[in-house]
C-alpha cells in the first residue's frame, strides 16, 4: 500500500502537493533508503525539468532520475498520472558512481 505524504514541489512546471511512496524499495534497499530520505531527494528536483523515459498507454509518465545527496548517488523511479494529482515514487535505491 502506498504511503502518502504532503509535499510542496514543482516538477516539470507542475505543482505537486502529494507524494505517493511505493514501499517496494524496502524489499532490497531498506538498509540504505527510507521515506524521509526519499522526501529529501524529491526536494532536490524542485523546479527542474526532465523528459520522461517512458509514457504508458494509460497516460502515466515514468522518470528515472539520478540525484546526489551527501556525496552519495541515488536513483528515483517516478511516475506521474495523467491528471497530475500526485508524484509517485515507484522505487528508490543507491547507485555506484560507475553505474551512472
Amino acid at each position: 500500500m502506498f504511503r502518502i505524504y504532503d509535499i510542496d514541489i514543482i516538477f516539470n512546471e507542475t505543482q505537486f502537493n502529494e507524494a505517493w511512496i511505493d514501499p517496494h524499495y524496502e524489499e532490497k534497499h531498506k538498509g540504505s533508503i527510507n521515506d524521509k530520505l526519499i522526501l529529501m531527494l524529491l526536494n532536490c528536483i524542485h523546479e527542474t525539468l526532465h523528459l520522461p523515459q517512458k509514457e504508458g498507454n494509460n497516460g502515466f509518465k515514468y522518470y528515472e532520475l539520478d540525484i546526489e545527496q551527501d556525496y552519495k548517488l541515488y536513483r528515483l523511479i517516478l511516475v506521474i498520472p495523467p491528471n497530475k494529482s500526485y508524484i509517485g515514487i515507484r522505487n528508490a535505491y543507491r547507485k555506484k558512481y560507475d553505474e551512472a
